[in-house]
């Protein structure tokens, strides 16, 4: 059931690097607003992570410089091994071992962040500056809807590891840009300028030329990761449009939105995987279970690093570490995983680069 289980094993002691970046987020007042959050979270990759704006100005009180690029170099390290290795995980998971149910393991991996951040609010006695105003009523009609667009990003784009190679989809997720546009058009929340709408559809035309060089081409894997960049791009729109500009920091933001994306996800496997589970199932999970919880801690790491980093590089730079990441993953899956990707893929996904590049820049002017 598990062919490569002794490196499996060997892949699990970086789960004990996961709990690192709390050491760093324990230091800093973390805040930000929705409006804060689309700017900045245009270019996320996991499964569920949130943004923060970013920290104050350097003042005479504040660390020596060599100090913050040692922290900075090392928040930046931390941002390349914790994405991508809760991707290979993932992928693991899903292909390798045989557990092809994506929904139940993204409910897993959800309920364990959700486990660890309440944790976190209850040990460290964690104030939660708008309890008062989040009632049943406030939270059923803004945070569930946010929720369930939260967990369908995760499912779907869990689902397409099923279908397609990881670097296909890196190379498709550089096209989240041309919904996140769509959606602030439609809703009359953003115009964007002419030098956005000219590298937006710079990355239209790099994803269509990446898609026709693609060796494994399958239209259902396709399908997933596009309905998971539809809902990241809906569930940023309606962030904005139902909290507003209310200031929630990360702690807060995951104490109320994780548990509701976790309850849609429950719901769906409820419906849709458990009824095909069987004792086969359950052996996997026991034969395998320290991957689980290895993919747990790094989905934790995921979380919490993502507010490190914004806090020491900006969001411009922020965007332009996730798609170093992704190209770094691509690399690396063609070179030691053995993925095939053509010359033609590899040209379509530059031109893609280039646009999201483009775009990052013009949206920040």
């Amino acid at each position: 059931q598990c062919q490569h289980k002794s490196s499996c094993r060997a892949a699990s002691f970086p789960a004990l690097f996961a709990l690192l970046p709390f050491a760093f987020a324990l230091k800093f007042d973390f805040g930000m607003t929705a409006a804060q959050e689309m700017e900045s979270h245009m270019n996320r990759q996991r499964m569920g992570s949130l943004d923060i704006e970013e920290g104050p100005k350097e003042s005479e009180s504040s660390p020596s410089k060599f100090s913050i690029m040692i922290k900075q170099v090392l928040c930046v390290l931390l941002y390349f091994f914790f994405g991508p290795t809760l991707i290979m995980t993932n992928k693991y998971i899903l292909r390798d071992i045989g557990f092809s149910y994506p929904i139940s393991q993204s409910c897993i991996t959800a309920g364990f962040c959700s486990v660890a951040v309440w944790l976190y609010v209850t040990s460290f006695k964690v104030t939660l500056k708008h309890a008062a105003i989040v009632d049943r009523k406030f939270y059923l009609r803004n945070i569930m809807p946010i929720g369930f667009l939260q967990g369908s990003t995760v499912v779907m784009g869990m689902s397409a590891y099923l279908f397609l190679t990881v670097s296909f989809i890196q190379m498709l997720k550089a096209a989240t840009p041309v919904m996140i546009v769509i959606f602030l058009r439609a809703f009359g929340i953003d115009y964007p300028s002419q030098q956005v709408v000219g590298s937006v559809f710079v990355i239209c035309m790099g994803t269509l030329l990446s898609g026709s060089g693609e060796v494994k081409f399958n239209i259902m894997g396709v399908l997933c990761q596009v309905l998971a960049q539809v809902a990241e791009a809906l569930k940023l729109v309606l962030t904005q449009k139902l909290l507003k500009n209310m200031k929630f920091d990360v702690v807060e933001s995951l104490c109320y939105i994780l548990p509701a994306a976790t309850f849609w996800m429950f719901v769906a496997a409820a419906l849709f995987e458990l009824p095909k589970m069987n004792a086969t199932t359950l052996a996997i999970v026991r034969e395998n279970f320290y991957v689980w919880i290895l993919a747990g801690f790094l989905a934790v790491g995921v979380y919490v690093i993502n507010t490190v980093v914004i806090k020491f590089t900006g969001s411009l730079m922020m965007k332009l570490l996730g798609t170093a990441r992704a190209a770094s993953l691509v690399m690396f899956n063609v070179m030691f995983i053995g993925e095939e990707v053509s010359a033609v893929q590899f040209s379509g996904y530059t031109v893609s680069l280039i646009g999201f590049m483009a775009y990052s820049y013009f949206r920040t002017k």
